[in-house]
């Protein structure tokens, strides 16, 4: 029996669910950093490898943000790697959120349909074969499958074959001895396609005689790594991505750092004027954002739409954004660099209210709602400068990555609720 068909169909038991939310970033990474930095012009590192979880960390957006800055070791002498095991996982996962957006195509079509929404068009029947042949199952396979050999393609990855590079003895020892990254008590059989993952990324890194960079938050995964010969762990893609570019990158992601000072090197406070843009961009893509709401009410409820109005963009302090912001891709006449900072956003929640009527089992409704709110909301974005780099520079593309913002509303209510004219005053006294 070949390794990779046991990890498969330990695999197929289940998959991790994907991870919503973008997790913040260690402020202690320099030294970390510099370390990677010196193994990688010493020849000593050549590869970097992702986890599932540094895929489900960035949402699976394989054309977009980070993921996609992966592209630029396509035509270096950096290997990117992907064990299969990997592979097959993000592809489940890619297939898993294609599956659920068709679901909720599949519910849109119904609603459509009870509004007689189609019958505005002289002949519907085009967009309705159109919509019923996207929400095939097929689909979201074909499409999960397209997605990921495009990623393997543009950052010219080496899919690792287990079976090429370990074998079912050497995974079983380590199972039954409880070494990483298996753990002496929990659920072991879900560690198996870790186990099969990192021990081949070893064994390709024994072989070439080269370290991998790898990247991963997994505690299992971080653990393993500490202990590796071959293998040398960093949490964040961006770190990751950062430790590979040059001097030149560097020292322009220092220069837009210091320019957030007042009487920075141009003695003028952001002269690129990047909390302009900033805000020009969460405008624009606002959907960028993701709200998870946390409200009670007497009613039962359902959030119906979500809006901010950006007023605002903080940037750290030069010393802060030293830490935090990162070049992350170099090229003739460009650098890219994740910047973080806070957005202040009036919030425009609208809501819709029911109550159950036991007397025929069905919900009554019960008005619509609306809560606004003032939010300080953290976001994370890529910021393309380009010109003469870094002589002469200017913005030119912003781009908003993916992020949460939790927002806590206590009690809400219809609008009624709150309407005088709705409640008799009472006789006069």
């Amino acid at each position: 029996m070949l390794l990779a068909d046991l990890s498969r169909a330990l695999r197929d038991h289940g998959t991790a669910g994907l991870h919503q939310r973008i997790e913040g970033r260690s402020l202690t990474r320099g030294a970390m950093d510099e370390t990677i930095r010196k193994q990688i012009e010493a020849n000593e590192i050549g590869a970097i490898s992702l986890d599932t979880q540094a895929f489900d960390a960035k949402q699976l957006a394989l054309e977009t943000g980070l993921l996609r800055r992966v592209a630029q070791f396509g035509d270096s002498d950096v290997t990117v790697l992907l064990p299969d095991v990997i592979a097959a996982e993000v592809e489940a996962h890619l297939r898993q959120a294609a599956t659920e957006a068709q679901g909720k195509l599949k519910r849109a079509m119904r609603l459509m349909e009870h509004a007689q929404l189609l019958t505005m068009v002289d002949d519907a029947t085009p967009a309705t074969k159109l919509l019923e042949q996207v929400a095939e199952p097929a689909a979201a396979t074909e499409v999960a499958a397209r997605r990921l050999a495009g990623w393997i393609e543009r950052t010219g990855a080496v899919v690792l074959h287990a079976g090429e590079h370990v074998t079912l003895d050497e995974v079983m020892r380590r199972y039954f001895d409880a070494t990483p990254p298996f753990a002496a008590s929990g659920p072991k059989k879900h560690e198996f396609p870790d186990a099969v993952a990192l021990l081949t990324l070893e064994r390709w890194a024994e072989k070439q005689q080269r370290k991998v960079l790898v990247v991963s938050n997994d505690p299992d995964w971080v653990r393993y790594c500490a202990t590796s010969p071959g293998l040398v762990v960093v949490r964040e893609l961006a770190d990751a991505l950062g430790a590979f570019q040059g001097e030149t990158a560097r020292y322009a992601c220092r220069w837009v750092c210091e320019s957030l000072a007042l009487g920075g090197p141009t003695h003028v406070r952001d002269p690129l004027r990047l909390e302009a843009a900033l805000l020009d961009a969460l405008r624009m893509y606002s959907e960028r954002i993701e709200f998870e709401i946390e409200a009670d009410s007497q009613f039962y409820f359902q959030e119906d739409t979500v809006e901010p109005d950006f007023e605002d963009v903080e940037l750290p302090d030069p010393e802060e954004a030293e830490e935090l912001f990162e070049a992350v891709d170099y090229g003739q006449g460009y650098v890219v660099i994740q910047v973080e900072g806070k957005a202040r956003a009036s919030v425009a929640s609208y809501f819709k209210f029911q109550r159950y009527d036991p007397t025929d089992g069905d919900y009554m409704p019960m008005g619509h709602g609306s809560v606004v709110t003032d939010e300080r909301i953290w976001f994370r974005a890529l910021v393309t400068l380009t010109g003469d780099i870094p002589a002469r520079m200017a913005i030119g593309d912003v781009e908003i990555l993916p992020a949460g913002h939790r927002m806590e509303l206590g009690t809400i209510e219809p609008d009624w609720l709150s309407d005088p004219d709705n409640f008799d005053a009472g006789d006069p006294a």
